[in-house]
């Protein structure tokens, strides 16, 4: 589902739940494509009521290992790293270099 360079970078910061958790929240974000918690909370698969699951996607959201300095900015690096050592890209990522010029970015 995620790059391996996604992979390595989200689980050396996350632990084991975190990372499933953040599969999971990926994937329903994938399925329904709906960013409301409430959405989210009622169709997260966790054995708990809806309130519990509410709390426990808002106090995961508000994790400190989710920051941005923490865990995209190594994923830029990694980004920034691959382009400057030209190092071949595979297909996905030139289909996405293609999509992101053509939008303009």
């Amino acid at each position: 589902m995620l790059p391996a360079s996604y992979q390595t970078t989200l689980r050396a910061h996350l632990s084991e739940t975190q990372y499933l958790t953040l599969q999971l929240l990926l994937l329903l974000l994938q399925v329904h494509r709906q960013v409301k918690l409430s959405i989210l909370a009622s169709v997260f698969p966790q054995p708990i009521h809806y309130r519990s699951r509410k709390r426990n996607l808002q106090r995961f959201l508000v994790l400190p290992q989710l920051s941005v300095k923490l865990l995209w900015f190594p994923l830029l690096k990694y980004w920034i790293r691959q382009r400057q050592t030209g190092r071949p890209m595979n297909r996905a990522q030139r289909r996405r270099l293609r999509t992101l010029k053509a939008t303009g970015w």
